[in-house]
């Protein structure tokens, strides 16, 4: 039986760590909508396992917007499998952007694809974490 994040969350309001597998786009845009506004979690590690058709720019977009808007968050890590090469700009550029704006993160461990196409945001994605 599927996990549905805001019942991790009700019945554990003050969690720190957190681990969990993203199996579809839904439940990641809902774990990082419901972390928007937490302020309890210090310590993220997530799986995106499935296929890239799962990996939409509508999770890519929550991801950036948590790691905007939540500030209290200092550890993630972001472990990757099947497909999600086919998906890397969007994923790169929009993970760049949400850590621009995040101070709080002090450890960041992630999925950084590597090809041709993406050239530029890589180089983006590493001025920014260098900083």
């Amino acid at each position: 039986h599927p996990y549905q994040p805001h019942h991790l969350f009700d019945s554990h309001p003050s969690l720190q760590q957190l681990d969990l597998p993203l199996d579809t786009s839904e439940r990641g845009i809902e774990l990082f909508t419901i972390l928007l506004s937490n302020t309890t979690l210090k310590a993220l590690r997530v799986e995106m396992w499935n296929t890239s058709a799962d990996i939409t720019d509508s999770m890519c977009t929550s991801l950036q917007n948590m790691l905007i808007l939540n500030q209290t968050i200092e550890y993630l890590e972001i472990e990757c499998y099947r497909y999600l090469t086919v998906i890397s700009s969007t994923y790169l550029s929009f993970l760049t952007t949400g850590l621009l704006h995040n101070t709080s993160l002090q450890e960041l461990s992630v999925f950084v694809p590597v090809s041709d196409t993406n050239n530029e945001q890589i180089r983006t994605f590493f001025n920014v974490i260098s900083q």
